[in-house]
């Protein structure tokens, strides 16, 4: 910075401080910077109107209590006056108000204008701009303002210029814009004068001009409440509270969702809606920035609406911007005021912090917060506002690290944060950890914000499919998605046993035993703890030494006691070893020939007969070895398949997919994935098995059985001298599926929609002859009678149910009339609908995914299956959706004719998607970056035409 320039400046922050130190130490003194003037006959709560001008007690005191309910707000749209002047007159720069201050010394080098005297008519406000050809940095020059009244002139004060706080440069609205000086409001005088100095080698900028504003004469006024009721954004009414059912009247049970703030609309400070040129324009909202507007803070509740007149005035018809700069503004007394035109629930694109506008939202204090505190009043409602504002936009308000265009920054920020500013004034920026905590206890989460489609209350997802041939519908609960959790230690020591069988109880006392045997050939049973582990080997036997394919077999010979096979490999003989009830054994031939076989495996009862069975191979075949209730096996029949030689382990002994059938658990020779193959209950096993599972690649000597207690079977392993459980976590792939009948007759779409109605059932939407019909959940898979709740849907594309976008607590559609953009479509309970909106331009894809939380901002995302691909779309909140160039990983879908966004299927907490191919239901999981390769999740669904 040259010399000169750095010599301004410092006389620039020194009259600033000055002015600071006076409003400190000199209370009883007459203030130096101008002031509002209070209204005649009006005083501000909690103080005295002095004659003349306001004493500093009555500019410092600020209201505490809360905002109050209502306002004397205009009944009709207000004409502000605007009168230019130019500063053209040539001058020396005034000495500064305290000549022992280090100023602008003498003005050497430096050059001055100043405006001719101009008369004021009303309670003024003024402002100073120039061309936007002279590209001036804060610094290069200073404006100040003096005005008269019958006392005579006051002292200049110096009017605030922030280069940052303008439209984004390089918009529509930036190119007819003029940059200028922030604007001040003087009150009731008669005269008012201003002067521009810059500095050493800046050239007086052209065309600098004077605005003097006048806020208009009203044409009436009432006390009335806020206008706009966020609570009920975006209707005109109140929702409704309750919705009729065979039981009475039901109380809708809304989601949790952030409080709301009550606004006073732009109708009630009086914008003439005529100044303002152009439509909104929307884009996106990642962050808050706190601002104020550098003017007056000793203004009464009845002079806000003409300060609100003054801003716009100034923004609009001076500056050359579209609309007020702001977003929203409040007062004093805590009251919020809507700014820009837009809709205060949508991301209006403001012109308040250069560079970041298209990414943030912006309320400004009314007031001079480099001089006074602001009010809790104030602060509570920034709390209120941020809270809400960002919460519709899915923004945590504690988030620390938002990308806000080209930097990251916190959730709520000062204006100063973002450039080279003392806006919002030092003692409003002092207060921002005060607002972030106020909003963050303010939002309530993004309860119902993702997509919900439980409709049978397993507290899992469902998908809702039609059948062609006859029409009928079912529900297709999901259960979970079968799985096991992380394995725990048992016990120390079992690196001494070659054998560790899992085996029903063998003592007597109910729970699962442990059958061991030593290197040494002595061999035990080690009994079951409840889950805590197993206690010491009892009955000590070497009647297992030398034999091999030692399995438990449950009550295979059917006296009511659990029993152990085994193998004698010099004879193939195979050994029944019948439990006694007491962890002994009794030893008889069962059958010979058993050389044939590599492996032994136990089943339970696999064919239905209600006997236990055994299983047996030989090379990749599979052999069934049916009990008869004595010493005895019925001959063996082939299993089907011809790959079971692929696993190294295969163990059963128990239901583990949950449809009552017993089933095996195998884990791969290669990969050491494991999977479960479904029993039929025939002796047969499902064409597909379910997996890949992990948590048993490390384990060795490999068993199942309901070790923990659950009906479930538990895996158990050893690893080094560690015994492993594996638990199953109780969950199913699917569930039984429920009976719809006819509900879907004629429909051409389906829409797993969540609580549509908000009674704490999952709903239904369905489309049929353009008509959007309702089926309320009644509860347990059961809908009442579908209900007409809206037309014109027969053009719609792309139509999907999405979540909450617009944070009011109710689920949305999204989708793409013909021809035209996406539009958003909020969901109003039993009433239908609300107004729909445009929420981007138009897309091209096949299928629109509602994806949920995806990017765990709180808004819910959206995915586009384009071609065999899928792009993703970020959601804004009511903003729509944003973004659409990144691809999210998933395997190629060109094999798969359905696709269809159902919830978070396998509990990983990522949203996943479920596919057909053919007959076959497949899972997509979610993961971090996309989705992972399907998973087999149903078969049997080849004739069926309608899936949501």
């Amino acid at each position: 910075m040259r010399p000169s320039k750095s010599r301004f400046v410092t006389a620039c922050q020194q009259l600033l401080a000055l002015g600071a130190v006076l409003a400190v130490l000199a209370p009883a003194v007459e203030v130096l910077s101008l002031d509002v003037v209070t209204a005649p006959g009006e005083a501000a709560p909690g103080t005295a109107v002095a004659p003349g001008r306001p004493t500093l007690e009555a500019r410092e005191s600020v209201p505490t209590a809360e905002p109050a309910p209502t306002a004397r707000v205009e009944t009709a749209p207000v004409e502000p006056v605007v009168t230019e002047a130019p500063l053209d007159e040539p001058v020396e720069p005034v000495e500064p108000a305290d000549e022992g201050a280090d100023g602008i010394e003498d003005g050497s080098g430096d050059s001055a204008v100043q405006s001719a005297p101009e008369p004021v008519e009303g309670y003024g406000a003024v402002g100073v701009t120039w061309s936007a050809e002279s590209d001036l940095e804060e610094s290069d020059i200073a404006v100040r303002v003096r005005t008269r009244d019958g006392a005579g002139w006051s002292d200049w004060s110096e009017l605030e210029y922030h280069d940052e706080h303008a439209p984004d440069p390089g918009t529509p609205e930036a190119e007819g814009s003029r940059p200028g000086t922030e604007l001040l409001l003087v009150g009731e005088v008669d005269e008012v004068q201003a002067e521009a100095v810059t500095a050493e080698g800046v050239s007086v900028p052209a065309d600098l001009s004077m605005a003097v504003i006048e806020p208009g004469e009203s044409r009436g006024t009432e006390v009335e409440a806020p206008a706009i009721d966020t609570a009920t954004l975006p209707a005109d009414e109140l929702p409704e509270t309750s919705v009729p059912s065979s039981e009475g009247d039901l109380a809708l049970q809304a989601g949790t969702v952030t409080s709301k703030p009550k606004i006073y609309s732009r109708a009630q400070w009086g914008a003439n809606e005529r100044m303002r040129s152009g439509s909104p324009s929307y884009y996106e909202v990642h962050a808050g920035f706190v601002h104020h507007t550098v003017n007056a803070n000793n203004y009464s509740r009845s002079d806000v609406p003409g300060i609100l007149r003054s801003i716009y005035a100034y923004h609009t018809q001076t500056r050359g911007w579209s609309d007020v700069g702001y977003n929203f503004l409040v007062d004093r007394f805590g009251r919020i005021w809507e700014g820009r035109a837009g809709g205060v629930g949508r991301p209006v694109v403001g012109a308040h912090t250069a560079g970041y506008n298209d990414y943030a939202f912006a309320m400004s204090a009314i007031g001079n917060f480099e001089l006074v505190q602001p009010s809790a009043a104030m602060l509570d409602a920034y709390g209120k506002l941020m809270a809400w504002k960002l919460s519709l936009h899915g923004i945590d308000a504690s988030d620390s690290s938002q990308r806000v265009g080209s930097r990251t920054f916190p959730a709520i920020n000062g204006h100063r944060d973002a450039g080279s500013t003392a806006c919002p004034g030092r003692y409003l920026y002092a207060r921002l950890g005060q607002i972030r905590n106020l909003a963050d206890g303010y939002q309530a989460g993004w309860s119902g914000r993702s997509r919900e489609t439980d409709l049978v209350a397993s507290g899992h997802p469902d998908l809702v499919v039609r059948r062609k041939s006859d029409q009928a519908a079912f529900v297709l609960p999901t259960g979970g998605f079968l799985r096991f959790t992380s394995g725990r230690g048992a016990g120390r020591g079992y690196d001494k046993y070659d054998t560790v069988v899992v085996s029903p109880d063998l003592t007597g006392d109910g729970e699962a035993d442990l059958f061991v045997r030593n290197e040494n050939g002595t061999a035990g049973t080690r009994p079951g703890t409840s889950g805590r582990g197993y206690a010491t080997a009892i009955r000590a036997t070497d009647a297992f030494r030398g034999l091999d394919q030692i399995t438990a077999v449950g009550d295979l010979n059917g006296n009511g006691h659990n029993d152990l096979v085994a193998r004698d490999p010099r004879t193939g003989t195979l050994h029944l070893f019948r439990g006694r009830g007491n962890g002994a054994f009794r030893r008889a031939e069962l059958a010979t020939g058993w050389n044939a076989y590599d492996l032994t495996i136990a089943t339970g009862d696999l064919d239905g007969d209600g006997r236990d069975d055994l299983l047996t191979r030989s090379g990749d075949r599979l052999w069934l070895h049916a009990g008869t209730d004595s010493v005895r096996l019925k001959p063996a029949v082939a299993v089907n398949g011809r790959h079971w030689a692929d696993w190294d382990t295969i163990t059963g002994f128990g239901d583990y997919d949950g449809d009552g059938k017993a089933d095996l658990f195998v884990r791969s020779r290669a990969t050491k994935d494991s999977y479960v193959y479904g029993g039929r209950g025939n002796g047969r096993f499902r064409k597909h098995w379910l997996g890949p599972f992990g948590r048993v690649q490390k384990l060795g000597q490999l068993s199942g059985g309901q070790v923990l207690g659950s009906k479930q079977p538990d895996l158990v392993g050893v690893k080094d001298d560690r015994l492993v459980v594996v638990r199953h976590a109780g969950t199913k792939h699917t569930l039984a599926r429920v009976s719809l009948g006819n509900a879907l007759a004629g429909a051409d779409q389906v829409l797993n929609v969540g609580d549509w109605d908000r009674d704490g059932r999952g709903d239904l939407l369905s489309r049929r002859d353009g008509q959007m019909r309702l089926h309320r959940g009644l509860g347990g898979g059961d809908f009442a009678a579908p209900a007409a709740i809206g037309g014109g849907w027969a053009g719609v594309r792309l139509l999907e149910a999405v979540g909450d976008v617009t944070g009011d607590g109710r689920p949305d559609l999204m989708g793409q009339p013909s021809g035209k953009a996406m539009r958003i479509y909020p969901g109003r309970g039993t009433k239908g609908f609300f107004k729909s909106y445009v929420a981007r331009s138009s897309i091209g894809a096949s299928r629109q995914l509602g994806i949920g939380l995806w990017d765990d901002d709180g808004s819910p995302d959206n995915a586009f299956r384009v071609g065999d691909r899928l792009v993703w779309y970020r959601g804004n909140g009511p903003g729509g959706l944003t973004g659409g160039s990144s691809s999210l990983v998933s395997p190629d879908l060109a094999p798969y004719d359905w696709l269809v966004s159902v919830g978070d299927v396998d509990g990983n907490g990522r949203q996943d998607l479920v596919a057909r191919k053919g007959s076959q239901l497949w899972l997509l999981p979610g993961s971090r970056k996309g989705f992972k390769q399907p998973r087999f999740l149903a078969g049997g669904y080849r004739g069926y035409d309608l899936v949501g």
